[in-house]
Formats: C-alpha cells, sequence, structure tokens
C-alpha cells in the first residue's frame, strides 16, 4: 500500500513549514493507526508511506481509517491546514530485501495511488475480491487501466468511506470517467 499527500487545491502553494507539518501529521495518523490493521511500515516517502499488510482486507479497513481520521482531523482544522490522501493497495508477490520491499506488486500499488483522487482509496481486482463479502463499503469498478511498466491491463476499484457509499455507483463511476479524462487529471 502506498499513501500520498495530494496537492493543495488552492492557487496558493503550501509554505515549507505547513508541508512539513502535514507530513509529520500523516506519519502521527498513520504510525497510530498502523498495528490496529496488523500494518508494517516499510519506508516513509517523501509525500506518504510503503505500507505492508498480509491480507488487502487489513489494507483496506487501515485505509479507510486513516481516511476516516484525516477527515475528524480537517473539521478541526483552516481549510488551508487540511490534509488529503490518495491510498493505493495491490495484494501481490513482492521481494524482501534489506528491511524494504521490490517487484511488481510494489509498483502496481505505486500506480494504483497515483490513479486516487484526493481522500479517496483505490485497490486492485486482487484486493477487491478479498474484501467481497465483508462488512466493508462496496468496491466501485472503475474500470480496466494500463499503468506503466505494468504488463497487462490491471481492474482498478475505488472503496469509499461509508458517508459517501451512498452516492449512486453509476454516479461514483461517471465522476472519477470525467475526473481522469479531463486534461492534467
Amino acid at each position: 500500500m502506498f499513501t500520498a499527500m495530494a496537492p493543495s487545491g488552492s492557487e496558493e502553494p503550501r509554505g515549507e513549514a505547513l508541508e512539513l507539518a502535514l507530513r509529520e501529521e500523516q506519519g502521527r495518523l498513520v504510525r497510530e493507526l498502523l498495528p490496529r490493521q496488523g500494518g508494517r511500515e516499510v519506508k516513509m516517502l517523501e509525500d506518504g508511506f510503503l505500507l505492508e499488510f498480509d491480507r488487502g482486507l487489513h489494507a483496506v479497513r487501515f485505509g479507510l481509517a486513516l481516511q476516516e481520521a484525516v477527515e475528524q482531523r480537517n473539521q478541526l482544522v483552516p481549510s488551508e491546514q487540511r490534509l488529503e490522501l490518495r491510498i493505493g493497495a495491490h495484494l501481490g508477490p513482492v521481494v524482501h530485501r534489506d528491511g524494504d520491499v521490490f517487484g511488481e506488486g510494489v509498483n502496481l500499488a505505486a500506480r494504483i495511488e497515483s490513479l486516487a483522487r484526493p481522500g479517496t482509496l483505490y485497490v486492485s481486482e486482487s484486493v477487491a475480491r478479498e474484501v467481497e463479502g465483508h462488512p466493508l463499503p462496496r468496491a466501485v469498478r472503475l474500470g480496466r487501466a494500463g499503468l506503466k511498466n505494468i504488463r497487462l491491463p490491471v481492474g482498478v476499484f475505488r472503496v469509499e468511506p461509508r458517508r459517501q457509499s451512498s452516492r449512486p455507483a453509476f454516479l461514483s463511476r461517471f465522476r472519477s470517467l470525467i475526473t481522469h479524462l479531463r486534461p492534467g487529471g
């Protein structure tokens, strides 16, 4: 799983001090919630984390809990201090070496995270299949995506927090399609 801070939606770029404070806040939330879902921090990246879970179910529960914690936090701060995360998860083989993880499974999770809109959790088809039937929000299929350095197109799904999942699925898919078809989107 990869997490990444989404760029500020405002015209004004964030100052360096605010960016650092938001990175630290993301780290605090990740490290607080991670042990509860059986995850492991592989490493902190410039604007996010590479995390590892034994099961896709645990990754999805963590991703939803993290997005919920971020949303609760954002209700208490001014709009310019809001933190928005993109999260992408894949369940697949990886290679462990010197405390790090490598391989197509890691690459695929990174590519899926890059597709996610701010405030969302995107997962691969293997993760969506694993969580099917569990008491979690339904995974909405967004389609198949050809991803850089990945051999075959990959099924991508969005798992939305319960507060958003009441929106009809076709509207969710339509909005994602429009977002990705826009220039620069």
